[in-house]
């Protein structure tokens, strides 16, 4: 059994306990939600789309029971403790009949029946009846970007902010039902009895636990790469809580399974030990750069958004995508699971989605406040943070994202904005072994030979041009991620009895950057409806937007998250302690640092600070 499975196996039925009924619930939507300018059509398309993502046979999951109990997985109640939303039903008719859309999964789970003949991870036999289309279960953008907060009793949602979902213990405990499933016993026989029937024989019983088997192998090879050091209380990642991701990190190590997929044992591990909130999205069509640190470029062309097409395949590849790497695939590239028409048509309509507006039912703005604040935003911060010369909601104007540098970059007057370095360092650092990779252009039929090891970012790229390849976007090879002139794999000190968090600290801040082209960086984007998107920083270590003009010495150490009652004076949620407010946050754990964004915070005053926040409600 996984390490990371026992991990979190005494974390999860905690928030069982303290799960409250109100999370349970479908609550009723306040109409302030549906200005963002989607029809139910597309909002339905936006939960239920498949993009090619596949976690598990969904007649594995519907049938799937808790860890340690008789309780059904996909219990709603149980289902909420990781504030997985539930999908109230929505118009909408799916664009392929034979797999229809179903709300009765949690939103932003989704249902794929493509063939598994071309695939390799999902083929997976279980049954002598199965057809090669049988449905399994992802997710899809909107499982992790889309938030729904709620004051005095009005529930508020905006398609596109950042979710509270707690991915990893998700992962974690679904991973531990289905290792509690496979062993001969009561719990076997009952999936197996619900699954096959009770007419199944003893043969086909046999092919039900070996399929078990093949899926716990694999997806234990992925969390052993996500937490290398899960048997070490001080090494191993700390537990991300609700809201937060190392998505990076994952899609990362999902690259390095997919090049060493017979064996880890020589595989560099890169613990995913840099979790961030979760982006909105409203305005992502209309930026340069995309990623917290920019890693991403978004580029269109006759109407197809290429960087968009790169960019959400990596996503795919991370969340649960099934990828053949081979040698020498040339025009061919990677047959994959990844639906890129799909993402190119989800994209499409990310365009018309706009901010979401100050709902009235949260207390009217101040509006001699709010120009005091616009005045202030305007001299202090618009440097990084454009504002729209649009009026809000108008989507065609295009804006240039900054690039912060984290650390001071030598022979300029960059100093650094202080943030939590760790997502960065990693996009730039991590590398592994290239496995099936090595030899393989660098873009599929373009660059030079990949080496072994070789940076992540320089595998992703790879992958992902393979995927489009084989879909014909061969194109989108030149406009995708940041990886020309990495330097080499750097030389972390991963020697016995070296502290390994440490070696990777030192190694990042020792990182030579380039001054003519920063990589080690976070981006400042407009903030349109930042109101929406609390916890604040790209790590989601400040609760609200009154802390975030504080000096970082004055914000919270500690804080709770899992509620969605709106704070809206202070702008985030409420964070003393609750019976659904369980998750306690610490700045002082490695990548939870609460330091940065500090410019001349200091000087401003309590009036200026509260000006400001009444600004950005407006925005």
């Amino acid at each position: 059994m996984s390490r990371l499975v026992r991990l979190f196996s005494a974390i999860v039925p905690i928030l069982v306990v303290l799960a409250t009924p109100g999370c349970v619930a479908a609550d009723p939507l306040s109409p302030t939600d549906t200005t963002q300018g989607w029809d139910s059509g597309s909002r339905a398309a936006w939960y239920m789309t498949s993009q090619g993502s596949r976690l598990i046979p969904r007649v594995w999951l519907d049938n799937l029971e808790q860890p340690d109990s008789t309780g059904m997985f996909l219990d709603p109640a149980y289902i909420s403790t990781f504030r997985y939303l539930p999908n109230q039903a929505v118009a909408g008719e799916t664009t392929d009949p034979a797999c229809p859309y179903d709300t009765a999964l949690p939103l932003g789970f989704t249902i794929d029946c493509q063939s598994d003949k071309n695939l390799t991870g999902t083929r997976l036999q279980w049954a002598s009846n199965q057809s090669d289309k049988e449905p399994w279960v992802g997710m899809n953008c909107s499982a992790c970007h889309t938030t729904q907060m709620t004051y005095k009793g009005t529930t508020f949602r905006a398609d596109g902010g950042p979710s509270l979902a707690d991915f990893q213990s998700f992962t974690a405990q679904l991973a531990l039902a289905v290792h509690e499933t496979a062993p001969p016993g009561p719990k076997f026989d009952r999936f197996a009895a619900r699954v096959l029937g009770a007419k199944a024989t003893p043969a086909d019983r046999a092919t039900l636990k070996v399929a078990l088997d093949k899926w716990n192998a694999w997806n234990d090879k992925l969390n052993t790469l996500n937490d290398p050091d899960q048997d070490d209380p001080v090494h191993r990642i700390p537990a991300y809580g609700f809201g937060r991701l190392d998505a990076i990190g994952h899609i990362y190590n999902k690259v390095s399974l997919l090049a060493t997929p017979a064996s880890i044992a020589h595989q560099r591990a890169n613990p995913s030990d840099a979790p961030t909130s979760y982006p909105f999205l409203w305005n992502v069509p209309q930026l340069d750069r995309v990623e917290w640190n920019g890693i991403a470029v978004n580029s269109v062309a006759a109407g197809v958004h290429y960087g968009a097409l790169g960019r959400n395949t990596g996503e795919v590849i991370g969340v649960f995508g099934d990828v053949g790497i081979k040698k020498n695939p040339g025009l061919g590239g990677y047959a994959s699971s990844v639906r890129v028409k799909t993402l190119d048509d989800m994209e499409a309509q990310l365009e018309k989605l706009k901010p979401p507006v100050w709902p009235a039912a949260f207390g009217a703005i101040d509006p001699k406040l709010a120009d005091t604040g616009r005045q202030l935003f305007a001299k202090d911060c618009a440097g990084c943070h454009t504002v729209p010369t649009k009026p809000q909601g108008d989507l065609t104007e295009t804006f240039t994202t900054t690039l912060q540098p984290v650390f001071p970059v030598a022979g300029t007057n960059q100093h650094g904005s202080g943030t939590d370095f760790w997502m960065a360092c990693n996009a730039v650092m991590d590398s592994a072994s290239s496995g099936l990779f090595t030899g393989n252009k660098a873009n599929v039929v373009l660059g030079a030979p990949i080496q072994d090891p070789s940076a992540n970012l320089v595998l992703l790229t790879n992958a992902v041009t393979g995927v489009l390849a084989n879909n014909k976007w061969t194109v989108a090879s030149l406009v995708i991620f940041r990886s020309q002139g990495l330097p080499p794999p750097v030389q972390i000190n991963r020697a016995a009895g070296v502290d390994p968090k440490k070696a990777r600290a030192d190694a990042c801040v020792n990182f030579k950057d380039d001054p003519t082209d920063p990589k080690m960086v976070y981006k400042g984007r407009p903030l349109q409806g930042i109101w929406a998107t609390a916890p604040y920083l790209h790590d989601g270590s400040v609760p609200n937007l009154w802390e975030m003009l504080l000096p970082p010495a004055q914000r919270s150490k500690t804080f709770y998250l899992g509620t969605r009652e709106f704070d809206p004076k202070n702008v985030g949620y409420e964070t003393a302690k609750s019976g659904d407010n369980s998750f306690l946050f610490d700045t002082s754990l490695p990548g939870n640092s609460n330091a940065g964004h500090d410019y001349n915070n200091a000087g401003l005053t309590d009036a200026d600070r509260w000006a400001l926040v009444e600004y950005m409600k407006t925005l």
